[in-house]
């Protein structure tokens, strides 16, 4: 809808004929500007963003030459409101925090909603694209939105703490399991950024994700379907599954 309205405006200009060229990038310098002001207030696009006119990265918006053809092209950082609602949706539908410790003896505690984190991937790094190093870790408590840049290419969300796929799913075998939040934590953000930012960027679930110091099984564990228990094969020391949300911006 922005850009039908950014467009039918710029027909408007071509249409006047009685503005002089100067007039007429005026005009669509005008145009340019209060749409990209729109965009920003109402949440849609960010603050930070690079800017070419007639091709020219960083010229001034009245420097077009709509007769000939020009364009203002606007690339916002559209991740930083994307992040920013991620963050705000998985927090506020993660189980409350707690007083109470989650080692009695040792009195040391772990809230679910203090335990997010960001993997970010930035095609401007030295490291892009030499694989998951390319990807830089930062718990969400340390995260600054305001800071993402354009060339951002992925962002990732998760949870480092080791119950995460319980809170998610809320099942372990086939028993359930009693959280004060309903199921389906990151399948429900997914669904709540598709809905608002959909044509802005890509989403989706993943089962499991890997991260720095990640949590790994320390004994065998144990399932349940029904009446039948038994013990899992081959998982003690392995990464405990920790699901997560994938963003891309489109391009």
């Amino acid at each position: 809808m922005a850009k039908a309205a950014a467009f039918n405006a710029r027909l408007r200009v071509f249409v006047d004929r009685a503005l002089s060229p100067e007039a007429q990038s005026r005009r669509l310098a005008e145009i340019a500007i209060t749409e990209r002001d729109r965009l920003i207030a109402a949440g849609r696009a960010s603050r930070r963003y690079r800017r070419w006119v007639d091709g020219v990265e960083g010229a001034p918006e009245t420097a077009v030459r709509p007769a000939d053809g020009g364009r203002i092209v606007y690339r916002f950082s559209i991740m930083e409101a994307v992040c920013t609602f991620a963050l705000s949706f998985l927090i506020n539908r993660s189980p409350p925090r707690s007083s109470a410790p989650l080692n009695p003896a040792t009195g040391k505690t772990a809230h679910y909603r203090d335990g997010f984190y960001f993997g970010i991937k930035d095609s401007a790094s030295a490291y892009a694209g030499k694989g998951d190093s390319a990807g830089r870790f930062v718990p969400a408590a340390q995260f600054n939105p305001a800071a993402l840049s354009p060339t951002i290419t992925e962002i990732i969300i998760g949870n480092v703490l080791p119950y995460s796929r319980k809170v998610d799913v809320q099942l372990i075998g086939g028993q359930s399991l009693s959280f004060p939040v309903p199921p389906g934590l990151f399948d429900g953000a997914v669904k709540a950024i598709r809905s608002r930012f959909g044509d802005l960027v890509e989403v989706k679930r993943v089962y499991t994700m890997d991260f720095p110091n990640q949590y790994r099984l320390k004994r065998r564990q144990v399932w349940a379907t029904g009446k039948k228990q038994g013990l899992s094969r081959g998982r003690q020391g392995t990464r405990v599954e920790s699901p997560a949300i994938i963003i891309l911006p489109r391009r």
